[in-house]
This record gives structure tokens, sequence and C-alpha cells, in this order.
């Protein structure tokens, strides 16, 4: 049986809590490595799996990307704003 992005994302959605997410993912991990003519049409690797299984396995997944990204803005916003003073 060949997985697709639709079985793989239908899946994880049913799962509620983030340790629950975390396992999902170390087992499709597990599958890539064991198996990967099944995710031949997904373009995933192993990396990234593994990223995202360290951001659901920490206390507040995805918090430092998104300080990193409010950080981005901000600085953008106020890149601007001095243009415009200008």
């Amino acid at each position: 049986m060949e997985m697709t992005k639709q079985i793989m994302f239908e899946q994880f959605n049913k799962l509620k809590s983030n340790s629950e997410k975390a396992k999902y993912l170390i087992d499709l991990k597990e599958m890539k490595q064991k198996t990967p003519h099944v995710f031949r049409n997904i373009k995933i690797n192993v990396k990234q799996f593994s990223n995202m299984i360290r951001e659901y396995e920490s206390v507040e997944p995805f918090s430092a990307m998104k300080r990193m990204i409010a950080e981005r803005e901000a600085n953008e916003l106020r890149i601007a704003a001095e243009k415009r003073k200008q």
C-alpha cells in the first residue's frame, strides 16, 4: 500500500494530544527508513520527520518558530516605519 498526503493528514488530525502526534510521526519516520517506496509520492525526508517529532515532543510545540516569526515581523514593521519617516 502506498501512503498519500491525504491519508497521512487524516490520520494525524484524528490524534488529540501532542504525545500521540509525536508517536505517529516516529512511526512514519521508521516506516520511511525501512520502506521508502511507500512514500515515493510524498516529498518529505527523515530529517523533516525528526524536526517535527522534536517540536511535538517539546513543552509548547512551535513556540520558537512563532517567536522568530513575531520578531521578524516586528523588525520589518520598524524598518518600514523608519523609511516612512525619512
